[in-house]
């Protein structure tokens, strides 16, 4: 039998060290302990992140002016009145406002949510019964809030509490 050419040597040589190399790469990949293709920080620090820079935070009482009597967040709203609430500009990008009735006996309310953003649609809602959160832009908005049932103690004439947040 004649010697085989050094370039077939060579060929089946580099076939065995490929295969040899493979087995040996998968047989020390699957006890590979390293963070390849996954996040170098954990659950909770991406969740805080995401929280900090994404979520919205709620408008605070001092950008919050109104034409009636405006205190700890809760708005008060004689019956058949209407209330208007100025959301005034802040440097935060996204700010929620939550209005809600300020607990049982609250009265009856609507209300007209007018953002200053030109992109953005009014929100009206009529008889609100549970609470509502909404966006506010940069830019501010208007918050128009009317007494529609309002409850009356003791002689006195009826009133809504709105509960600003």
């Amino acid at each position: 039998m004649p010697a085989p050419k050094p370039f077939t040597v060579v060929l089946i040589l580099a076939v065995f060290a490929c295969v040899a190399l493979y087995v040996l790469g998968v047989g020390l990949g699957a006890t590979d302990n390293s963070r390849a293709g996954q996040s170098p920080m954990s659950k909770e620090e991406r969740q805080r992140l995401r929280d900090r820079f994404i979520k919205p935070r709620p408008v605070k009482e001092e950008e919050l002016t109104a034409d009636c009597p405006l205190g700890q967040g809760v708005l008060i709203v004689d019956a058949g009145k209407t209330c208007e609430v100025t959301i005034a500009k802040a440097g935060a990008l996204g700010r929620t406002v939550e209005v809600a009735p300020a607990g049982p006996g609250a009265g009856g309310f609507s209300f007209r949510f007018v953002p200053e953003e030109e992109r953005a649609l009014p929100v009206s809602e009529d008889l609100l019964r549970e609470p509502r959160e909404l966006d506010v832009t940069r830019k501010g908005a208007w918050l128009f809030i009317t007494c529609r049932n309002a409850i009356s103690g003791g002689g006195q004439p009826g009133r809504c509490r709105v509960r600003l947040r």
